[in-house]
């Protein structure tokens, strides 16, 4: 195997590793404010099934 220069073209800014939002590769998702239980789980279903659309889907939700 031969060493080759390998550039990387993904810019990384300060800014983005700061935000509390922000989700690096592989890394994971974000904290949750709150913990989706089962319940919530079965109602959104529930409502997903039972609407005729979307925009009604998300009426519901």
């Amino acid at each position: 195997m031969e060493n080759r220069n390998v550039v990387d073209k993904r810019q990384v800014r300060l800014e983005e590793l700061m935000r509390e939002d922000y989700i690096p590769f592989l890394e994971g998702r974000p904290g949750r404010d709150t913990v989706l239980s089962t319940d919530d789980v079965t109602n959104l279903k529930i409502a997903l099934n039972t609407s005729l659309s979307f925009e009604e889907f998300l009426e519901h939700v």
